[in-house]
């Protein structure tokens, strides 16, 4: 589709709500205008016909959409779409170092007074999106057909020539005259609302100390929005825009999962939020995880280790958490080959996360010669432990799939010397290794997610010294620093979108510059393409040291 920009001096400020539907009046009353009088389609239909072209590359004939580049290579139906370059949003992407413009009716029929700013290239503050005539149906079609912008320039090779007829031009005119207009839920005037989520199930201090972490860098980014006195100003700061608030709404959800996605409508029909921002549960997910695809609602890192078995377009995670540790020992132990165990004995508790995490495992190393033998604890008795280890030889392995109160209950129920290598998840261990006595060091090894020695401490450090300002509690260092990095990133990112404040575009973006900026979080690297949703994507395999200490005893694993 055609490059569009507009000037930041030409820019005034106006109201996004009076604008949108100034612009949806004006598309309307154009299209009203040009239409034939015998049209048999209505708008709305006109609209959806458009959206398929746009989405899909499925043209009003149910044929498919044809695209021809200039270097003479045809693209045909979803790899001819709009959609394919410039997004959901249609605003646009990266593609290398090649920027692809906005295409929405904002940027495409802009007038003088009213035009609207986008940063193109998030590596580059001041490459922003430049003024140029407003586009009619007839010059946006010269553009699709005849590959030339609005002045005449030819546009980018990578953008292909479409043999539209009349029908197909308008209802795609139809559709990018409505495509992001208006500013998501969640959005008002002066303020931007965000929420975080609380599953039943987790430790009240962590929540507590997400939660503080949260309203404490939002305190600090809204002081510090309204006056740069004492600092210097970068050049997105210099970028007109309309000065909100942030705000933080917790959600704390009650009883079973199964109840909680009843809960969550509830809790957004009140209060609508623009965002999910972080969150922790030490369970399901999968009911939030649903409920942000049904409600178009981004959701940004929460921390958990027990994820759905299909993400969703508006949720962004960390990590695919216990799955990612089963594939991770899967790959570790196929490996080894002569030299892996004949018997792997997965011992977790038998509720949600234990459960999940001995599946993943199982399908993990589903084909290998290595059998797999499930035990399930039910609670801390010393039987149940016991029988749980109980006939372990050198050729076995142990999965200890539990938190730290159960393996150190399972330490003292086991025998002083163990004949088999055991392994502990680095998620659910939570970095508390005291449990293990000096006769186990030599055999117990950790499937680690997160950066180790002194490549973790200067990640963190930054973090470390932020709680000390705000006089915030160190509960749990890793989990802490995925709050943090959360609210930098968000920091960020909401800078880059400007006054566009779509959903869609959230995570669009999201997926452009998350390896961008600098690494203050646990891991070791983060980044994003488009459709993954899962930033850090290995793990370490590590051994614990005389002093108590993690050493790797592998490099990163990526399965």
């Amino acid at each position: 589709m055609p490059k569009t920009a507009v000037s930041p001096s030409t820019r005034k400020e106006f109201s996004w709500l009076l604008s949108s539907r100034w612009l949806i009046c004006l598309g309307l009353v154009s299209l009203a205008l040009i239409a034939p009088a015998e049209q048999s389609v209505t708008s709305n239909e006109e609209v959806g016909l458009g959206k398929r072209i746009y989405m899909e590359g499925i043209l009003p004939s149910g044929e498919p959409l044809i695209g021809k580049r200039l270097n003479a290579v045809d693209v045909e139906g979803p790899s001819a779409s709009c959609e394919t370059c410039h997004r959901n949003s249609g605003m646009g992407s990266l593609e290398g170092n090649i920027a692809i413009t906005p295409i929405t009716g904002h940027f495409l029929f802009a007038t003088e007074d009213n035009r609207p700013l986008a940063l193109v290239d998030p590596r580059a503050a001041k490459n922003l999106t430049r003024a140029h005539a407003p586009y009619t149906e007839a010059s946006l079609s010269k553009s699709l057909r005849e590959g030339v912008n609005i002045n005449g320039s030819p546009l980018s090779p990578l953008m292909p020539k479409y043999a539209l007829n009349d029908i197909e031009i308008k209802a795609l005119t139809a559709y990018l005259r409505q495509l992001s207009t208006e500013v998501s839920p969640g959005v008002g005037a002066d303020s931007l609302h965000f929420a975080t989520i609380i599953t039943p199930d987790v430790d009240p201090k962590q929540s507590e100390v997400m939660v503080k972490m949260i309203r404490s860098a939002f305190a600090q980014r809204n002081a510090s929005q309204q006056s740069y006195s004492g600092r210097m100003r970068s050049p997105l700061d210099l970028i007109p825009r309309t000065l909100r608030n942030w705000e933080l709404t917790v959600w704390e959800l009650q009883g079973a999962p199964d109840t909680w996605g009843k809960q969550l409508v509830e809790k957004y029909n009140k209060e609508p939020v623009f965002s999910v921002i972080s969150g922790l549960s030490t369970t399901t997910w999968a009911p939030v995880d649903t409920f942000c695809q049904q409600e178009k609602l981004p959701c940004l890192f929460p921390s958990v280790f027990l994820l759905p078995a299909q993400t969703n377009f508006y949720s962004l995670y960390y990590s695919r958490g216990v799955a990612l540790e089963a594939d991770v020992l899967a790959k570790h132990l196929r490996d080894k080959g002569k030299k892996a165990p004949s018997r792997l004995l997965q011992i977790y508790q038998d509720d949600e996360m234990g459960r999940g995490a001995a599946n993943a495992l199982t399908n993990a190393l589903q084909g290998s010669h290595i059998k797999i033998e499930n035990r399930v604890l039910h609670g801390q008795e010393p039987a149940g432990l016991k029988a749980a280890l109980k006939g372990l030889s050198s050729k076995d392995a142990v999965m200890l799939w539990l938190r730290p109160a159960d393996l150190s209950a399972v330490n003292k129920a086991a025998q002083k010397h163990p004949p088999a290598v055991i392994y502990l998840s680095g998620f659910l261990s939570e970095d508390n290794y005291s449990f293990v006595s000096k006769p186990w060091k030599s055999h117990v090894q950790v499937v680690y997610p997160y950066e180790l020695g002194d490549k973790r401490q200067k990640n963190i450090a930054t973090m470390k010294e932020w709680l000390k300002t705000w006089q915030l509690p160190l509960v749990n260092e890793a989990f802490q620093a995925e709050v943090f990095f959360n609210v930098l990133f968000l920091t960020d990112l909401s800078s880059q979108m400007l006054d566009n404040l779509y959903r869609d575009y959230m995570i669009e973006r999201a997926e452009d510059m998350l390896s961008t900026g600098s690494n203050v979080s646990a891991y070791p690297h983060l980044s994003l393409a488009r459709e993954q949703r899962f930033a850090s994507k290995g793990a370490y395999i590590a051994h614990i040291a005389h002093d108590g200490k993690l050493v790797t005893d592998s490099g990163w694993i990526v399965p």
